[in-house]
């Protein structure tokens, strides 16, 4: 008895720990987000150099290639030049390079389009783009290991193939305030050790769910391939192709995601998962947080942590609504180790409403409220549509879990599901208490109260 009431106060602690960290995230967030707006503002304070088209001979019809002239223009302002483009459309064949602490801000309706294939802008270190609308090319704005480069205010759209804005090896960098609209593959695309990027009240769209694609694609709105301190927070990302939003991992460089975060961002119909944190499998992304987002009817899993380890999921909201939406469960767990997953509302689930799969281990589960799992009606297998599954999925049985305190109901009379559930019916370790389970035939079935043993 003493031992048991010594790993409750260990597990409490933890949960405490825990909660107190997203608390003290939350007002960091706060601080953090009025220091941003303070810099983008003081980026763009500098009396604006009002061009004359005609002076520099740019053509704003977009009919022809005004691109020479474009860099040639860039290339008679020093260093640290605000300049504020006239209105109209501006069609470049090939990449401007900026010069270091130079701002580009537009007058009303400024288009930069290019030809399909091409790079609009290659940065320099503490730029600045305000109000730019930018279309029809490969990639609009290139950071290639560069600092303090600032996007607000502009709109990415009409044919964007790869990449909105590519931060390959960037820092201390921001997008917000921005619209993104017919991205082909990544809106913001984070790779090479990327660090203090933030991305803030942005809307991410497409004009299909799904991105318009019957099958999955590799692509997202954010996709984060390598970097730290990422942090992104209160945007909407409908219809990716892809993920909503992604910390990942590059399969070349062997370097993952860590240390950031997903808060406040509402997820809805995109193409695989709402929000995923995933390490590969050598789990090297880790330590990430995802907090207080809304994650609805994605085609996959709403959140998944996949190979990740040492993650928080708090707080958000998720829901699978329309059938043929979500897989494994409404919130996925797949081989991690030492993540907290508390104060979540599943309103709903096609399948399960939290799935820990595949060997998951240390890991706690916690005050979670879950309701109307099995909305597909998967009434003659047993691991879809409980409450909380435990399942080995071909790897490993999930060890050393924690589930407590978590509410669990059904609105559809007593389903013939279980509250918990587990495929394996042996010891492996686990707490499974003081959980409220209502409108399930098995609260928690006998398999899962094997796995906890003695």
């Amino acid at each position: 008895m003493l031992k048991n009431n010594v790993k409750k106060s260990i597990t409490t602690l933890i949960i405490l720990v825990s909660l107190s960290c997203v608390s003290s995230f939350i007002a960091t967030t706060n601080v953090a987000a009025l220091t941003l707006q303070s810099s983008i503002t003081t980026a763009f304070d500098n009396n604006p150099i009002i061009i004359d088209a005609r002076t520099y001979n740019l053509d704003t019809t977009g009919v022809t290639d005004t691109f020479v002239n474009f860099q040639a223009m860039i290339d008679s302002f020093p260093i640290g030049s605000t300049l504020q483009l006239p209105t109209g459309t501006y069609k470049l064949s090939n990449f401007v390079k900026l010069k270091d602490n130079m701002s580009l801000i537009a007058s009303n309706n400024v288009i930069i389009k290019g030809i399909g294939n091409n790079t609009l802008f290659s940065t320099c270190n503490a730029n600045s783009f305000k109000g730019l609308e930018f279309q029809n090319c490969s990639t609009a704005i290139s950071v290639f290991q560069k600092s303090g480069v600032i996007v607000a205010d502009c709109r990415f759209t009409n044919n964007i193939v790869y990449a909105a804005v590519n931060f390959y090896g960037g820092s201390n960098c921001s997008v917000t305030n921005s619209y993104f609209y017919d991205i082909r593959k990544y809106g913001i695309l984070i790779d090479s050790d990327s660090s203090d990027i933030t991305i803030d009240n942005n809307s991410f769209d497409n004009a299909s769910v799904f991105g318009g694609y019957s099958s999955e694609q590799v692509s997202g709105h954010i996709y984060c391939l390598n970097g730290t301190r990422i942090t992104v927070s209160n945007n909407i990302f409908k219809n990716s192709g892809g993920q909503g939003i992604i910390f990942g991992y590059n399969s070349i460089t062997g370097k993952g995601t860590t240390n950031c975060v997903a808060s406040n961002n509402q997820c809805v119909g995109n193409g695989q998962e709402g929000i995923t944190i995933y390490g590969g499998s050598k789990n090297v992304t880790s330590g990430n947080s995802i907090i207080g987002n809304t994650s609805i009817n994605n085609r996959f899993n709403q959140i998944e942590v996949w190979q990740s380890n040492n993650n928080t999921v708090s707080g958000n909201t998720v829901e699978e609504s329309i059938f043929g939406r979500g897989s494994l469960g409404a919130i996925c767990l797949f081989a991690t180790t030492g993540t907290i997953v508390t104060r979540n509302n599943v309103l709903s689930a096609q399948s399960n409403g939290i799935a820990i799969i595949a060997g998951t281990t240390n890991t706690i589960v916690s005050d979670n409220f879950i309701a109307d799992t099995n909305r597909q009606n998967a009434i003659n297998t047993p691991e879809k549509g409980n409450g909380i599954l435990l399942d080995w999925n071909g790897v490993a049985d999930p060890q050393y879990i924690t589930i407590r305190s978590n509410t669990i109901s059904s609105s559809n009379g007593i389903i013939d599901k279980s509250g918990v559930y587990s495929t394996s019916n042996t010891n492996h370790h686990n707490t499974i208490d003081s959980n409220i389970i209502t409108g399930y035939k098995y609260g928690v079935h006998w398999y899962a109260s094997a796995t906890c043993g003695l």
